[in-house]
């Protein structure tokens, strides 16, 4: 029997960038859609929210990734303008090839229709763009004839072939080949153009840019056939730059996405409006892109939310929330159906455990990064942030976007956070404080060390206190009074976690010098394992107890996240080596006393079955 399994992944969100276009693809049956977020490449189902796959092998961070036609592989390119590509019918994702096409980031891929073929554009140094054969990486041509960095690319899918390409030059360039070399540009934009796109059958290509405009094109020789038009946007397709366009698999319809916080879906025949679909009215709204597969149609916010629209109703069907920035805490909720997962700008998010349904937190509990949460049987979120606050949020029968939120200002900057299971009383580790909230009220306690981690005994009567002065303060807690210190435990390095067993017999500490060490409480806090743990090697960031007291968990700077066993303490522990690829683990969880939660640097949430 396996160590352990990893069970599923509730994906990080596409990474998105103020004021330029998205590029989101999706596989050729349609069933998954693909994105990028860090060094990552995305491949999730459109059905489900579990079922995710997920590229890592790029050095730096991913830009865009493109299935060939055939499905049998997918060219990812990276902000240092390599392409690499791979094998998408086995997990492993072997290498076919990987090949520097410029010193810049990559911005569009497109493949052509027997797959033999790759056009690349980007914002390279000597050139734009380059069009080369698949296997061998030898050029098939020359995309050169628009004067600044190309935005997007697109291959005709039937003969004769052409090229079409964006460029922030304003012009829409086509080639003719194979081999191709320039034919003409198209001055139709008067800002950057963003998206250009072939339908099906490449009888017609569109065009989308900054200046609202949408243009639609003859396929082969590029005569100009037409503009999208709205009348509520001034006789352009939109009020704001369009990041995303799509035609839908039929080639009957055309969706555009806009920084004007619409999606419109247009009939391409007589480039009527067919559907606005509108999103809310923050920056985070705006739509910066779009994607039409057989099966969904999807768009992506600013805000990296993922949406799937109804297409004969104009409306959101579901909405994909999240994070796609690093996850920095994680709470499980006290009936064990919901985590929460706060990242690294402040959002939170409650999770699904079941479904891996997701809701923001609303309205957001803190202005910036939020370093401990907790969740008590009362329905109440406590969380602190850098704000300098302790936020007790009431999550209600209503649920968490009508959250009621109750801030109180601290005397120092939080650092750890630790609750009673019935939100009667809440502990903050403070650089220079120890607070302790009960009934409303705050009661503070100077510290001569910097606080770094809290933890609150089951009974609520001991609180640790681990400091970035390598120690570890033991102090009594009755009611919301806190003692003179009563015991101190000495460590090699900077306490990064700290956390009792469920009945209270062990306090876990971790320190940035690798060593995890599980204290027995009745015995006045001697180790309770033979052997020293230090099987991690980096900082340990978090440390977890299953249910039943016996396992621990911690995840670590090293990207691994290690199950130790309290009577088996001798013996070599469980290692899920790489748990969160490339990525510092920031949060674990158990569930139950065989499942594990984790939470990562890279935005990720993973799912892992520890057998006993």
């Amino acid at each position: 029997m396996a160590e352990y399994q990893h069970v599923s992944t509730f994906p990080s969100l596409p990474k998105t960038n103020r004021g330029l276009p998205l590029v989101i693809s999706s596989t050729p049956s349609g069933d998954k859609i693909v994105y990028c977020n860090g060094n990552s490449v995305y491949i999730v189902p459109s059905d489900n929210l579990t079922g995710t796959d997920i590229y890592t092998e790029h050095p730096v961070a991913t830009t865009v990734a493109k299935y060939s036609p055939s499905g049998f592989y997918c060219a990812s390119g990276d902000q240092n303008g390599n392409i690499r590509i791979w094998d998408t019918t086995q997990t492993t994702h072997i290498l076919k090839a990987t090949y520097p096409i410029f010193s810049g980031p990559v911005r569009d891929i497109a493949w052509n229709d027997d797959s033999k073929r790759l056009a690349v554009v980007g914002e390279g140094k000597e050139r734009f763009g380059h069009v080369f054969l698949f296997d061998t990486g030898t050029s098939n041509g020359n995309l050169s004839g628009q004067s600044r960095a190309m935005s997007s690319v697109d291959f005709k899918p039937t003969r004769p072939y052409r090229i079409i390409s964006g460029s922030e030059d304003n012009t829409v360039a086509l080639f003719e080949g194979p081999p191709f070399k320039f034919k003409t540009t198209f001055h139709e934009h008067s800002r950057f153009v963003n998206v250009t796109r072939y339908n099906n059958d490449g009888s017609l290509f569109a065009s989308a840019g900054a200046d609202g405009k949408v243009v639609l094109f003859e396929g082969t020789e590029g005569t100009k056939v037409g503009e999208l038009a709205d009348d509520a946007a001034k006789g352009a397709a939109h009020g704001g730059s369009v990041f995303g366009l799509s035609w839908s698999p039929d080639g009957s319809k055309i969706a555009t996405a806009s920084g004007d916080k619409t999606v419109k879906i247009w009939n391409a025949a007589d480039r009527s409006l067919l559907k606005t679909i509108t999103f809310g009215t923050a920056i985070e709204d705006q739509q910066v892109s779009v994607q039409w597969s057989k099966q969904a149609l999807v768009s992506v916010s600013l805000s990296g939310f993922v949406n799937f629209l109804n297409v004969e109703l104009g409306t959101v069907e579901t909405i994909r929330q999240g994070h796609n920035k690093p996850i920095v805490a994680l709470a499980l909720s006290q009936d064990k159906q919901h985590i929460f997962t706060s990242d690294f700008e402040g959002h939170t998010t409650r999770w699904e455990l079941a479904t891996g349904k997701s809701q923001r937190v609303k309205p957001t509990l803190h202005k910036s990064q939020i370093v401990g949460l907790a969740h008590a049987s009362n329905g109440n979120l406590y969380s602190v942030g850098w704000d300098d606050t302790i936020n007790v949020a009431t999550i209600g029968a209503d649920g968490v976007e009508s959250a009621k939120v109750n801030p109180t200002k601290l005397p120092s900057q939080p650092l750890g956070l630790a609750a009673a299971k019935d939100g009667s009383v809440a502990v903050v580790a403070c650089y220079q404080h120890i607070a302790v909230q009960s009934g409303g009220n705050i009661s503070v306690t100077g510290i001569p060390y910097h606080g770094a981690a809290i933890a609150l005994s089951p009974d609520n009567t001991i609180v640790a206190v681990g400091g970035q002065d390598s120690k570890v303060h033991i102090y009594k807690l009755s009611g919301s009074q806190l003692s003179a210190e009563i015991k101190t435990l000495n460590h090699s390095g900077a306490i990064t976690a700290l956390s009792f067993s469920p009945n209270g017999e062990y306090l876990a500490v971790t320190d940035s010098a690798r060593k995890v060490v599980p204290y027995s409480v009745a015995k006045d806090y001697v180790s309770a394992s033979d052997k020293e743990w230090t099987f991690h090697t980096a900082k340990v960031n978090c440390v977890s107890w299953s249910p039943n007291g016996k396992r621990l968990a911690t995840g670590s700077l090293d990207t691994s996240i290690i199950v130790w066993n309290l009577e088996k303490s001798g013996e070599h522990p469980i290692i899920i080596k790489g748990a969160h690829a490339m990525s510092p683990v920031n949060g674990v969880v158990w569930i139950n006393d065989t499942t594990i939660i984790s939470a990562g640097q890279d935005a990720n949430i993973k799912h892992w079955n520890v057998p006993l």
